[in-house]
């Protein structure tokens, strides 16, 4: 779904699309001109596709496998585009780690493990709070929380969950770092090695829910404090130059705590759920036509602008699987500029493990960041979600924080 504006935007202006996705039911492919059944983790069929069809640029839109298979083509075909070396490091965590930590940045300790026992065995008697993540995919799959008092089948079931999501059967683990205030989320853009665009939001989780580490919104603007930002803004900048990013969009998650800015995980691509739209909405800066042109090779100005119209986009989620009956919105708490809701009613939906397991996503508009702050933390308050569970019981796999155990 992400993926349409991009394909609609190339086609208003005349620009033949080609899309590549091993989803045959993916809405991408009733919008574009040209569709291959293909997977982008096969870098090889992409790469033979491209040849075929004669490409003049090519973009991997809110997908980090995806850009790995876009600058693998890119560069064999002398497009556009960062280098293969360059967005490797970036979407994968053990060799992003490797680099912050070589070049001075503040890191969490970080483990990276192929096996399933030496981790187990590295990590059984480490005291303190770890994350466990696969090492190469995104949207918050495989993520959990571990420390020593809850015991070693839940450290091996953890590590089998990071596993099974990871593409080359690799998992990090590394400190829990408690960050001050929000996540800082968003989406910026690079022009000759220059950060000249950037929108800092706000990342919102639901902390009792299934996966408390799957982002359910990103609110804009930020509320950090200015001198935070630019702080923030000058370590991605020198992170940029040294990692050898030259052109495009790029999506973030960022902690701040004190004087250390932890750099958790860049995106060499767009961001997902909607955040490019967000962002043109919030500030009136276009980053999908900015994306198209620089893969075309077309010059791009972009100016910084700040965030006029409190935005945000939210992720509907079930902490419950069950039979969709319906959701609900009260209209006077906001403004709904566009809501996309993937199943029909009468469908039955998955629990809200991780992106991939959405119902639906919504772009919002607020009056002001102090309502956005409140709504988004607490959409029990003008959202509800009609589930007809089939889960048997609650409380001893999933824990719901609804009152009436229909949402959230």
């Amino acid at each position: 779904m992400h993926q349409v504006p991009i394909i609609q935007k190339a086609k208003q202006q005349g620009i033949f699309t080609v899309l590549c996705d091993y989803l045959p039911d993916n809405p991408g492919r009733l919008v574009a001109d040209r569709y291959y059944c293909t997977s982008t983790l096969d870098r090889e069929a992409v790469l033979a596709i491209a040849r075929e069809e004669g490409i003049d640029g090519i973009v991997a839109y809110a997908s980090d496998p995806a850009a790995r298979t876009a600058a693998y083509v890119g560069e064999a075909l002398g497009l556009v585009t960062n280098s293969l070396e360059t967005v490797e490091t970036l979407t994968n965590k053990a060799k992003f780690r490797t680099f912050l930590q070589r070049y001075d940045f503040a890191v969490p300790e970080a483990f990276a493990f192929t096996e399933l026992e030496i981790a187990v065995e590295t990590l059984r008697n480490r005291a303190g709070e770890y994350i466990i993540k696969p090492a190469d995919a995104s949207g918050s799959k495989g993520v959990n929380k571990w420390s020593q008092g809850n015991g070693i089948e839940q450290l091996r079931r953890h590590l089998q969950s990071a596993f099974t999501m990871s593409f080359n059967q690799e998992v990090v683990v590394e400190e829990f770092i408690t960050r001050d205030g929000y996540q800082l989320a968003g989406d910026g853009f690079v022009v000759d090695g220059e950060l000249v665009f950037r929108c800092f939001g706000n990342g919102h989780f639901n902390v009792n829910g299934i996966n408390p580490f799957a982002p359910i919104s990103a609110s804009f603007p930020s509320v950090h404090p200015p001198h935070v930002l630019e702080q923030v803004h000058e370590t991605l900048q020198r992170m940029l130059t040294e990692v050898g990013f030259k052109q495009g969009a790029f999506n973030f998650d960022i902690f701040v705590k004190g004087e250390d800015v932890y750099l958790m995980d860049i995106g060499p691509r767009n961001g997902g759920n909607y955040i490019p739209q967000i962002i043109e909405q919030a500030t009136g800066v276009d980053l999908v036509q900015a994306t198209i042109d620089v893969a075309l090779g077309m010059p791009v100005t972009l100016e910084m602008k700040p965030v006029t119209v409190p935005s945000a986009y939210f992720i509907i989620g079930s902490q419950e699987k069950g039979q969709f009956m319906g959701v609900h919105f009260d209209e006077d708490a906001c403004t709904i500029r566009q809501a996309n809701i993937y199943y029909n009613v009468g469908d039955v939906v998955p629990r809200f493990e991780g992106a991939n397991q959405a119902l639906g996503s919504l772009i919002l508009e607020f009056e002001d960041v102090e309502t956005m702050l409140r709504l988004v933390e607490h959409p029990e308050r003008w959202l509800t979600l009609h589930i007809q569970s089939t889960e048997e019981t609650e409380g001893e796999s999933w824990t719901s924080s609804s009152p009436v155990r229909t949402v959230f």
